[in-house]
């Protein structure tokens, strides 16, 4: 449906991204709850970041009632764009507090149509707002995400998957806090989920995805239902696919669409010139290593000569100790700054190596301005956030355009910080282990639960 209607979301998207071809179109109430149901992988994500406008397809079309986001000859960004998008981590900021987090992005116009109380009454956050993040459980990580997302003001809420790194504990805690937002706001909200019992809670309307298309719409409490045939089962594929990367490939055709990975897994530090973020990372790396998580990939290290002077570069494959020597000699004792095409080649295959053991964290020292041009480890930082594996890197502000359009836009951007990193690793790693030992059979042996790490 490419018009704009009153009372209406039409969308259209149509093109490939990366190696998955989309081609959705949906005409859905700008009211209510309205989901999108399928398996991992069948596109739900790529249309939710579509109608935000992080992702643009050449062939697309956007309209939420009246107001035409996208056409063919228009595009709004998505910061011009009033949505609330809410993801699978709750990703706060861990410096500010529960007010602060809430207030954050909030328009500073006096007259609000959700007001700050509301939203605190609404989602019971009353108890929290002097709190720090680092002091609330799972559910109440959400909620402030959710009302961080409605002070935006947004004209519509995109939920993807907010309750699915959650335990079934705390997403009971989370789904009457939903129901209660979707009685008393008249706020549109699309909900994606592969969750069928959650829909039912509170979905007026459902979209029914598969392989990029949609297969089926209609409301979901209609007398004749929609089939849910051709969607596997009625639960949808409910396990993080991960795509197998044991025999590597180059990826070279870009920007990557980074298919329905959470975006909260990547991390990119944003530094300038003066920041030592060669030494942040490498020591971060290594105590992590040091407390017992399987850390893979490479940081880098200057060679100093006894009197101080840089005569070289060095990677460190993080899971096996190895030095790689990464620069020319020029002779002299000189040294340039060019990457030696050897030691890059034992850089990728530490990478590599990272992900086939399928580590708790990948690190990649830099996406700097070889990664920018298509070269360096681009490649090997594209398997592993395809891989599903968190992954950290370091991104310096002038090649941060260039991050962007490589990622797609997703990710967390992180200060310069030992502590900043650290509260994005905590806040991560914890919500991975819950949700990993809470799908653990109840009887499961103590090893089993020990050994099976976040990755």
């Amino acid at each position: 449906m490419r018009t704009a209607e009153p009372a209406r979301i039409n969308a259209a998207f149509r093109g490939r991204l990366g190696n998955f071809w989309l081609d959705v179109e949906l005409s859905i109430p700008a009211s209510g709850v309205t989901a999108i149901f399928g398996p991992s992988g069948c596109g739900k994500t790529s249309v939710a970041r579509c109608i935000a406008g992080l992702q643009r397809m050449a062939d697309g079309f956007c309209a939420v009632g009246e107001d035409i986001w996208q056409d063919s000859s228009s595009f709004r960004p998505a910061h011009r764009r009033p949505i609330g998008y809410v993801f699978q981590e709750a990703s706060l900021f861990p410096h500010l507090s529960v007010r602060r987090n809430l207030l954050f992005g909030a328009p500073k116009a006096a007259r609000a149509q959700i007001a700050f109380s509301e939203v605190v009454e609404l989602l019971g956050l009353a108890a929290l707002l002097d709190r720090s993040p680092s002091r609330l459980s799972g559910g109440e990580r959400q909620r402030v995400a959710i009302g961080r997302a409605l002070l935006s003001q947004p004209k519509l809420l995109l939920m993807d998957e907010p309750l699915s790194a959650l335990d079934r504990a705390t997403k009971d805690e989370i789904l009457p806090f939903l129901e209660r937002l979707h009685e008393t706001l008249s706020l549109p909200v699309l909900y994606i989920s592969h969750d069928m019992a959650e829909i039912e809670r509170f979905a007026d309307h459902l979209v029914l995805m598969e392989q990029g298309r949609v297969v089926s719409s209609g409301p979901l409490h209609d007398p004749h239902p929609i089939p849910l045939a051709g969607s596997r089962d009625r639960l949808g594929d409910c396990s993080r696919r991960r795509k197998s990367v044991g025999s590597p490939t180059r990826m070279t055709s870009m920007p990557i669409d980074f298919h329905d990975i959470d975006p909260n897994r990547v991390a990119a530090i944003l530094y300038r010139p003066q920041d030592d973020v060669d030494g942040l990372l490498a020591d971060f790396a290594q105590d992590l290593a040091r407390s017992g998580e399987r850390i893979g990939g490479v940081v880098q290290r200057n060679v100093e000569d006894g009197a101080g002077c840089q005569i070289g570069m060095q990677a460190v494959d993080l899971m096996t100790g190895a030095e790689i020597s990464i620069c020319q000699p020029l002779g002299s004792g000189a040294m340039a700054c060019k990457l030696d095409a050897a030691g890059l080649a034992e850089a990728a295959v530490a990478v590599t190596r990272a992900i086939a053991a399928d580590v708790d964290l990948v690190v990649i020292n830099k996406f700097s301005k070889q990664e920018a041009a298509g070269g360096g480890l681009r490649d090997e930082l594209a398997g592993a956030i395809a891989a599903g594996i968190p992954v950290l890197t370091a991104v310096p502000e002038k090649c941060l355009d260039a991050w962007n359009d490589f990622t797609g836009g997703i990710g967390t951007s992180l200060l310069c910080e030992r502590g900043a990193i650290e509260g994005w690793w905590q806040d991560l790693s914890s919500r991975i282990k819950r949700a990993r030992a809470a799908r653990q059979p109840a009887d499961a042996p103590a090893s089993l639960l020990a050994d099976h790490h976040v990755g």
